[in-house]
């Protein structure tokens, strides 16, 4: 049996502005779909709640797919990324690059 290689490893956020990014990022990514839901269910009834977390699936699915597939290596794209993996390549490749490149 053959294995794919690693080839680059999850980037490492060094500033603390980045790492509080990465953690709202990975808290909207995780339980997103559960704060709409609430918020909708408070608004509205339970009905458009249960609509909205059906769509919300739908929607935070889309979602993490086009961050993994615009941010994550084409080579490394058939690895399992978590939301935590999935926020910090985004942030580290269009948001936090140019502080990873200065510590380097």
């Amino acid at each position: 049996m053959t294995f794919m290689e690693m080839y680059t490893q999850t980037p490492i956020l060094h500033s603390k502005k980045c790492k509080l990014l990465a953690l709202i990022f990975r808290l909207f990514l995780s339980y997103g779909i559960y704060l709409i839901t609430a918020g909708v269910w408070f608004i509205y009834n339970w009905y458009y709640a249960l609509s909205a977390l059906l769509l919300s699936f739908v929607l935070m699915g889309i979602l993490r797919s086009k961050l993994l597939h615009s941010s994550i290596p084409k080579v490394q794209q058939e690895f399992t990324y978590s939301d935590k993996d999935i926020s910090a390549w985004y942030l580290h490749r269009y948001i936090c690059y140019t502080d990873t490149q200065i510590k380097k």
